[in-house]
């Protein structure tokens, strides 16, 4: 069909909503064997389409499907019986799927996700050996501003202050001038997460760190103040706040698993004890 025709038939079509359910059954496509009708076509064009857009729509959806049966013929011409064999795989899929759906659902009815602090500390504690860091880690105060800003020795000055008023005058300067700031002493930070927010090129971290507490920048006009409040070396013991929330998903990962494993031995047991389950053995 030439792709004129194929439009003004596509646009009567569309045009006109009497005639849709009188062409239902014509089809659009044929590939062998295999036809694409109207209302095939119809079912994937949204209600509320413009005739152009029903048009393009369609051609679209045409084409994809000529060439998804042409394939697809190919192959079943080319494929073994055997090879096109796959009710065991349809079979192995859909079991899979449904047991699936069911562990889901009592895990979402039944698991505990509480892990309180008393359970992490014991996690931790039995499991230390576990926990080396694989990176640096930091727990960092920063700001950056325009150099030319009239505001930097200000900025200097609170960022360096120990006193807890200057600190809120800090992020409050910082909020204003719309500086780039982060500070929470409590929180690690992988170095490498730290290198992607501020330029620092730093070639041996470990000496860096153990000769540095603060130090400032230049990069590309911006004036960068720095302040290590504590670090760890890569390769000793991670420590328990860094490890925290990874625990606690250790903890609901291991009860998952055994609500799962308790689950399937249950059921088990109950089909044995109402004679459910008959297993034949050949006896010689």
């Amino acid at each position: 069909m030439r792709k004129g025709i194929f439009f003004i038939l596509l646009a009567a079509f569309f045009g006109n909503a009497c005639n849709k359910n009188q062409a239902s059954d014509a089809i659009v496509a044929q590939v062998g064997e295999k036809t694409l009708t109207w209302a095939e076509l119809e079912d994937v064009i949204p209600n509320n389409s413009s005739p152009e857009d029903s048009i393009n729509l369609s051609e679209t959806y045409i084409n994809d499907w000529v060439r998804e049966q042409v394939v697809l013929r190919q192959a079943e011409e080319n494929l073994s019986n055997e090879q096109k064999n796959f009710d065991e795989l349809i079979e192995n899929y859909r079991k899979s799927l449904l047991t699936y759906s069911y562990e889901q659902e009592l895990v979402r009815q039944k698991l505990d996700t509480n892990v309180n602090e008393e359970e992490i500390e014991k996690y931790y504690n039995d499991n230390i050996k576990n926990f080396e860091l694989k990176d640096y880690i930091v727990k960092v105060k920063f700001c950056a501003l325009s150099s030319d800003s009239k505001d930097l020795k200000q900025m200097k000055k609170l960022f360096y202050s120990s006193e807890s008023g200057d600190l809120v005058k800090w992020e409050a300067l910082c909020i204003e001038k719309q500086a780039a700031y982060y500070f929470d002493e409590d929180r690690w930070m992988l170095w490498e997460d730290l290198v992607q927010k501020i330029p620092l090129e730093i070639f041996d971290v470990e000496s860096f760190l153990k000769k540095n507490k603060s130090i400032e920048l230049e990069r590309n006009g911006n004036t960068h103040f720095i302040s290590f409040l504590d670090y760890q070396l890569s390769g000793s013991q991670s420590p328990l706040s860094f490890e925290r929330e990874k625990i606690k998903d250790m903890i609901i990962n291991k009860r998952k698993i055994e609500l799962l494993t308790r689950m399937r031995e249950d059921l088990y047991q109950q089909a044995m004890e109402k004679k459910e389950v008959e297993i034949f053995t050949n006896k010689k």
